[in-house]
């Protein structure tokens, strides 16, 4: 019997752009709030579809590399400069644009293959308080 197992209230804080929507091309940040569930089989070992814990420990993993960053279509990084008295980071995602979408489905491979392809994963994320996509991945 497959079981579904998740964690709510992740959160990453990063900016985008979407040239696909006006007038918001503007650089512009947002809180991302991410819950993430895993589908799978109960270890009759454990008792566990995974140990919360070590699923919370991986999610928390790939999602330092997120944070505070500015996300930027892998297809722009020569047309992107971002200079000045800080820190700055960028992300680059394989995706025609930086929305909530694509980042959710770049954030959903990345666990699925850091889970070793072992486990069905949804993200749900959230892009400010009320806007969201979920993604079941593979």
């Amino acid at each position: 019997m497959r079981l579904r197992i998740g964690i709510e209230n992740f959160t990453v804080d990063s900016a985008h752009y979407t040239l696909s929507s006006e007038p918001n091309s503007q650089i512009h940040g947002h809180t991302y709030r991410i819950n993430v569930e895993i589908e799978g089989e109960v270890n009759p070992a454990t008792g566990f579809v995974m140990d919360f814990d070590e699923l919370r420990r991986v999610v928390k993993e790939i999602l330092r590399r997120w944070d505070h960053k500015l996300i930027v279509p892998a297809s722009d990084k020569d047309k992107v400069r971002l200079t000045g008295p800080f820190r700055s980071e960028i992300m680059y995602i394989n995706a025609p644009y930086p929305t909530v979408e694509y980042i959710g489905l770049e954030l959903a491979k990345e666990i699925y293959e850091s889970l070793n392809g072992k486990f069905k994963i949804t993200v749900k994320i959230y892009e400010g308080l009320d806007s969201y996509a979920v993604i079941e991945y593979p």
